[in-house]
């Protein structure tokens, strides 16, 4: 713990206490899952539908929190150059693109080879103040905030929060204070102390303390973001870098209060380390389940290709488990509809009826198919597990 004396704002803590039974249990948790996730394989292909996806469904959540209203499938389109539906401000347009262009910087996916040196700089696990204005520069220029400028500190008094959320939080008002409390908070992040800590428990660390300082006019949300998503990053953390602005999005509420309640807490950080890391664990629970998935289609196509091979399923019937396998909605059908919907009437529209049912009777049997009490069929991914 540090406590620095500020000019004009009294005391100011900087904490790393907290209740150690209860956030120590969940980082059992999380550490599980993150060694679990991390000992799975992941082939490029999966690589290349997971990232861009969780790219944009954290932009638009952190996004969102702010107030603007694209939504994941917008800020791809977006980002591929198309203009989202018209309902939509350039303002709001623009946010986007400069949090796209943030979270770049983060993945490296912009350093051209002179910019190297930086890049490893940005990486690594320790946090710098040029890193923190760069991503305030980045996030917020060319946008119409009042007094804000781009990675500029704030000199003047803002209002952080509501009721309905725990109270409202007025953070340090003059720049000499801003300035001081960010040297401080670099020294204290970048400490043998904090270094020390687990990286879930000292990115989320990061989180609020910055949120307290509230350094800039605008902006100070998605940096803190960003600054979290930054430490996990670099500590090799997978998937949850992104994932958690999507958390924090749908338990906004919950967001607001983990931060007042640390606040009135003074030194006990514990109700927000306790509401991020079951951010964390939801989101490493998410990805096991999602990759799990990944590795049954791949178990899944080997055992298709032995049943056929053993004359147990026919060629077509082994063509349909393929479009099914290949259909990544996994929409239930019926009987009609495998006669006479695309793409299952490529199969089935020149066999007689007789044939399908025999065709589902067998991969029923088989645990291949299920059917619920409509009569719609689904794969079952687990079948072979029979």
């Amino acid at each position: 713990m540090k406590e620095v004396m500020t000019f004009k704002a009294g005391k100011f803590i900087f904490s790393n206490q907290y209740d150690k039974l209860r956030i120590e249990k969940l980082l059992v948790e999380a550490s599980t899952l993150n060694s679990a996730i991390s000992d799975l394989p992941i082939l490029p292909k999966w690589s290349s539908q997971i990232d861009p996806e969780l790219l944009y469904s954290s932009v638009a959540g952190t996004a969102a929190i702010e107030g603007n209203s694209l939504s994941a499938d917008e800020v791809r389109e977006l980002d591929e150059g198309k203009i989202p539906d018209a309902g939509h401000t350039a303002k709001d347009r623009l946010e986007i693109t400069n949090l796209i262009g943030a979270y770049r910087l983060l993945d490296q996916a912009t350093f051209s080879m002179k910019n190297v040196f930086y890049a490893l700089s940005f990486t690594s696990n320790m946090l710098a103040e040029n890193h923190i204005r760069d991503l305030h520069r980045q996030i917020t220029t060319g946008l119409p905030y009042e007094d804000n400028i781009p990675g500029t500190y704030r000199n003047g008094m803002v209002k952080v929060g509501d009721k309905a959320h725990g109270g409202i939080y007025i953070p340090p008002k003059i720049i000499e204070d801003v300035q001081m409390l960010m040297r401080e908070f670099i020294d204290w992040i970048n400490s043998d102390e904090l270094l020390n800590e687990h990286v879930f428990v000292r990115a989320a660390l990061a989180h609020y303390h910055f949120s307290l300082i509230h350094p800039f006019w605008d902006g100070n949300g998605r940096v803190a973001r960003l600054i979290e998503a930054k430490l996990l990053q670099s500590a090799g953390i997978r998937y949850v870098p992104k994932m958690l602005s999507n958390y924090y999005y749908r338990n906004v509420d919950d967001y607001y209060s983990a931060f007042s309640d640390s606040i009135k807490a003074k030194k006990d950080v514990t109700p927000f380390l306790e509401f991020n890391l079951r951010g964390v664990i939801e989101s490493l629970q998410q990805m096991k389940t999602r990759i799990a998935s990944f590795i049954r289609v791949l178990a899944m196509r080997d055992y298709l290709h032995f049943l056929v091979n053993n004359k147990a399923i026919t060629k077509r019937q082994n063509d349909l488990l393929t479009l099914l396998l290949d259909d990544s909605s996994g929409k239930p059908f019926t009987l009609q509809e495998l006669q006479t919907a695309l793409p299952y009437s490529m199969l089935y529209r020149k066999v007689s009826e007789m044939t399908a049912r025999r065709d589902l009777k067998n991969l029923l049997e088989r645990k291949l198919l299920t059917v619920d009490a409509d009569n719609r069929y689904t794969l079952n991914l687990r079948g072979f597990d029979s």
